[in-house]
């Protein structure tokens, strides 16, 4: 089973390294934090957060008018200039037509609010005040702002404290790959969604809520010392990467805002410095135990 903690309508989370205060006392509903994400919830404290956002009712909520549509994902958000932030958009077809929760947040989403569509089925369904995909888009858009950057990556740490980090598409064998190594003792951060930021010169690998097929997702960081772009084959065997490369490779697992210049130019920038740094590989291998022992005997 995994935890479920009962919120205090006032909630901290760490995902990243980033603190994201959640203040939901506007809906003046107990709310239920449940699945993984409940394994970030931290102490609540006073200290500053990366974020503060503000959760009520939409029928309460004095909105920020959308002035110019940015960019349409085609599932369940759209994005909206609006009142000088960001506004969002979010529906889904079992919750009729309109959106069911709008969050609005200022440039540097340092600030936020959401709020709620006021119906049975939206407060029935309700997990957490920070709920798929607002979490997620937050987060990006603050490591998109000189943070770091968020990859389609599993994040093994080895029984003698080695990260290695396995990039890879859909299918590419990441959840397949945190099994083979969680039977070999080490610990998986993620196989799915995995946090990139250099904090005090050092590279790290932060676990996420945002967890593939395996389930991995631990509120947990790593250093991070060798990362491997993920590709299927007929034997084991891995070739550097040079820069220019391993730096094209990671955008296309990235998820930055794309709608957003300045944030694709730094995570552009970002990953230049990060394969200059960390060594870089193509990994081919076969979906066996065998390939555990062919990285371990590596020594990046």
């Amino acid at each position: 089973m995994l935890p479920e903690r009962l919120c205090s309508r006032q909630t901290r989370l760490m995902i990243g390294g980033l603190r994201l205060a959640v203040d939901a006392r506007g809906l003046g509903l107990p709310m239920h934090i449940s699945g993984p994400t409940a394994r970030f919830v931290v102490p609540w404290e006073d200290a500053p957060a990366d974020a503060a956002i503000r959760v009520g009712w939409l029928d309460e909520a004095a909105l920020p008018e959308p002035m110019e549509l940015v960019f349409a994902s085609g599932g369940m958000w759209t994005l909206y200039r609006a009142a000088g932030g960001y506004r969002y958009d979010i529906a889904a077809p079992v919750f009729g037509p309109e959106p069911y929760r709008i969050a609005w947040f200022d440039p540097a989403y340092q600030t936020g609010c959401i709020w709620y569509r006021r119906l049975p089925a939206v407060i029935a369904a309700m997990q957490s005040p920070l709920e798929y995909p607002v979490d997620e888009l937050l987060v990006t858009n603050l490591l998109a702002r000189g943070q770091g950057v968020e990859l389609h990556a599993c994040a093994v740490v080895d029984t003698d404290g080695r990260g290695f980090l396995f990039v890879g598409q859909s299918g590419d064998g990441k959840t397949t790959t945190a099994r083979l190594w969680t039977r070999a003792g080490a610990t998986v951060l993620s196989d799915d969604r995995v946090i990139v930021r250099q904090c005090d010169g050092q590279w790290l690998m932060f676990g996420t809520p945002w967890h593939g097929e395996g389930e991995f997702a631990a509120p947990a960081a790593a250093p991070l010392n060798a990362l491997f772009i993920l590709c299927k084959g007929a034997e084991d065997a891995a070739r550097p990467l040079p820069p220019g490369l391993a730096a094209a490779r990671l955008f296309a697992r990235a998820f930055p805002p794309f709608y957003d210049a300045a944030a694709l130019d730094f995570t552009v920038g970002f990953l230049e410095r990060l394969v200059t740094a960390v060594p870089c590989y193509e990994l081919v291998f076969r979906p066996t135990p065998a390939v555990v022992d062919y990285v371990r005997r590596m020594q990046p």
